[in-house]
């Protein structure tokens, strides 16, 4: 290989490696279960405080632009998103407001009517029903103080057309024993579907072997879509189902198809009911009703929410209470919500009314797919808030986008939330959070729910959903079945006020027909794993109280992360023991239980949760040490290379320089020299000069080197004969160190000057 291809390799492969590095760290980073620090300059939002940024609009200037429509717009029970609607049909007419209505969720699935609920003061909703069906408002979902209607386009459409758009809600807010006016908070599957995988890895396996099905136990599946059941009756499912719908149903939604496959998995002989509901608190309520109606022992409910105070104190979190009490055993996903949380306490440090995530920067870096719903909550009191923050949607140009600006004054029926649904065009929108009256540091959670959503900076603590932070509910983290490897998405505790959740974990990302070869992950997956194996247990010891196979699932799980209940695993992964043998006395649980729950769930300690240790999660940790140190590796391979490649480059270009200047003070060669060696033992020519000899100094007869001697003392160069300014201590064409001339000899060959004992000459290299 010449020299040149030499240097050529060495540099290529060193390019190679370095790009190899940086992918490999890149990945490796990607991977992580936390945010790198490279993230937070994906955006100049994220990196400093962008431009411009303004208090949002006030509700004062939206009355002063349209004063007929001040008694609505000042109404503290209708929702804001209504009130957005109205002003953007007196700004673009019907169709701008009926781009808005799809935009912001408020449309039913079919597109032909308004979504609305009715938070009443009373559970006595029968008057209220009947008014509403007489003017043509259907009545959906009707569950003690929570009443869904369908307000339909047509009537709007009337209402748009005479210029009246405020009637509509004023007629509800107007109504007897309404207090709020609000946008349905549809609660989200929390997927991220041969569910065998689970079956091996918690133990079934060996109760199945032993007769132990579920045999007897009957298991109300609650969840929000069952479409195509049909076709897996008999086999992922059994030979039967009973299935009844609630509220506004997604006839398209599969994912509860996905989980009752894992329950039959487990347990193929228990009896199955599937509650098919629309998200809906009404919709809940009913279908919940519906399961305890049918004497259900277990509640599989792979859904929930954020739009709440999650500290068990919430409506659905008391609706679990009521249902557990029943001796009914309700098992919940914690949520899917570790990577889209963000936590902290509201610091303005500039005074400009926004929320610092960190010095110099007011806003959050959210990413989405096209979907996206964003959740800001804080904590006051639930049902008369005093505190009043306002959430703020920018673009990437520092434009609002959306504001949710509800009014929270201690008034009944409000709370201390602010939530908007968004169909973006920019895949990163940035969230704010202003404080339009606050007297007190408040902590806050933001939560942004949609496919594709992560939060730059995200906080996975306190990122249980609801109902999963319910007391009674047996809440589930998902791990990853084949490693043990906790999550990265899975939410983690604890409960705002202090609580351990989850209670316990289970496999996920595995495998079935409804979400095919390992598709079906996320705590959806975890939490129906934990039901069929409870109802193995209870079919094994049927006295067994709700209590007692709670006691048992957390007796025998598997621990891993910190020792001990962590927030992260709860107890830990869950592991049946070995089947009971037949007549054998009936275990103890370690686990002291009481009537809602395990007593140690109530007060246990928050834990931080830290990446399991080697052997305990599939060696996860050692696998990012290794990868690192390849990374490492990689990148000080290819900087050698390159030094290298630059070093013989350098040599390279020194030696051309050296050619060129041998050339000048030789002058023109000779005929007959030659650029390569004769080849093939050819002889060589008449007048053959070598490239060694053409790289050396011409040996120039004894008048030549007088002269060039004579130059020398003159004030020229000894070595390329150029003239020399007075003073030089280098020759400007060539470089060679100039030396003073008082005593010293020259080279008989070329003429330079010799240092005192000097052997070989400087510039010609031949003996002196």
């Amino acid at each position: 290989m010449t020299r040149k291809g030499l240097v050529r390799g060495l540099l290529a492969g060193g390019g190679l490696l370095l790009v190899a590095a940086l992918i490999l760290g890149v990945s490796l980073l990607m991977g992580a279960g936390v945010d790198p620090l490279w993230r937070d300059h994906l955006s100049p939002f994220w990196a400093g405080e962008p431009a411009g940024l303004t208090p949002p609009a006030s509700l004062a200037d939206a009355v002063e632009a349209y004063p007929e429509l001040t008694a609505i717009l000042s109404d503290p029970a209708l929702e804001g998103v209504y009130k957005e609607f109205l002003l953007a049909y007196q700004e673009g007419g019907a169709e701008a407001a009926m781009v808005l209505a799809g935009e912001r969720g408020l449309l039913t699935p079919d597109g032909e009517n308004l979504r609305v609920t009715l938070i009443l003061e009373t559970e006595d909703s029968a008057p209220l029903t009947a008014q509403l069906e007489a003017v043509g408002v259907e009545v959906v979902s009707v569950f003690r103080d929570r009443v869904n209607v369908s307000v339909p386009v047509g009537l709007i459409g009337s209402a748009l057309e005479t210029r009246d758009t405020e009637s509509i809600f004023r007629y509800l807010t107007e109504l007897d024993h309404v207090i709020a006016v609000r946008l349905p908070d549809l609660r989200s599957a929390e997927r991220r579907g041969l569910a065998g995988e689970g079956v091996g890895v918690v133990g079934a396996e060996a109760w199945h072997r032993v007769g132990f099905s579920g045999e007897g136990v009957r298991i109300g599946v609650l969840d929000l879509g069952f479409s195509g059941y049909e076709a897996l009756l008999g086999e992922e499912l059994p030979e039967g189902v009973t299935v009844k719908k609630f509220g506004w149903y997604d006839e398209q939604e599969v994912h509860g198809v996905a989980c009752a496959e894992i329950v039959h998995a487990l347990a193929p002989d228990a009896t199955l009911f599937f509650a098919w509901y629309d998200g809906s608190d009404a919709a809940l309520g009913e279908a919940v009703a519906w399961l305890t109606a049918q004497k259900v022992d277990i509640i599989t409910h792979s859904a929930g929410g954020v739009l709440g105070p999650r500290d068990g104190t919430g409506w659905d979190a008391r609706l679990v209470e009521e249902t557990v009490a029943q001796e009914v055993l309700w098992v919940n996903s914690a949520g899917n919500e570790a990577e889209v949380h963000y936590r902290g306490v509201f610091t303005d440090q500039d005074g400009d009314g926004y929320h610092e995530f960190r010095p110099g920067v007011s806003v959050v870096p959210i990413h989405n797919l096209g979907y996206i719903r964003v959740y800001l909550t804080w904590e006051d009191d639930w049902h008369r808030p005093t505190q009043d923050l306002e959430l703020v949607i920018f673009d990437g140009g520092g434009d609002v986008i959306a504001a949710s600006e509800d009014p929270q004054d201690g008034s009944v029926g409000q709370m201390p939330a602010e939530w908007i649904v968004l169909h973006p065009d920019d895949d990163i929108i940035y969230a704010a959070v202003y404080a339009y009256a606050i007297d007190r540091p408040v902590t806050f959670d933001i939560f942004a729910i949609g496919p594709g959503a992560r939060v730059i900076g995200a906080v996975a603590a306190y990122s249980i959903n609801s109902p999963g932070d319910a007391v009674g509910a047996l809440t589930v983290g998902a791990v990853e079945w084949d490693s043990d490897r906790l999550a990265p998405y899975s939410s983690q505790g604890p409960t705002p006020d202090g609580r351990l959740k989850p209670d316990i974990s289970a496999p996920t990302d595995v495998s079935g027909r409804t979400y095919g070869q390992r598709g079906f992950d996320g705590t959806s997956a975890a939490a129906p794993h934990v039901a069929g194996a409870a109802a193995l247990v209870w079919q094994a010891y049927p006295t067994f109280s709700r209590e007692q196979v709670i006691g048992l699932l957390l007796d025998s799980a598997r621990d891993l992360g910190p020792a001990g209940p962590d927030t992260g695993y709860g107890f830990g992964r869950l592991a049946l023991p070995a089947p009971p043998v037949p007549h054998a006395e009936q275990p103890q649980s370690t686990v002291e239980v009481a009537a809602g729950a395990p007593s140690s769930l109530l007060t246990a300690t928050p834990l931080t949760y830290v990446t399991p240790a080697s052997g305990q999660a599939g060696g996860g940790g050692r696998s990012f040490l290794i990868a690192g140190l390849l990374v490492g590796g990689l990148s000080l391979g290819g900087s050698g290379l390159l030094l290298a490649g630059g070093v013989l480059l350098l040599i390279e270009a020194r030696g051309r320089r050296a050619q060129q200047l041998v050339e000048r003070a030789a002058g023109p060669q000779p005929a007959g020299v030659h650029a390569e060696w004769p080849q093939n033992g050819q002889a060589m020519p008449p007048g053959y000069v070598s490239p060694k000899q053409q790289l050396a100094p011409p040996d120039l007869p004894t008048t030549q080197r007088r002269t060039a001697a004579a130059k020398s003392a003159a004030g020229a160069c000894p070595v390329c004969l150029a003239a020399i300014r007075p003073g030089a201590r280098f020759c400007a064409d060539c470089g060679t160190k100039l030396v003073e001339t008082a005593g010293l000899a020259t080279c008989r060959h070329c003429g330079a000057r010799l240092r005192e004992h000097s052997r070989f000459c400087p510039a010609c290299g031949k003996p002196a």
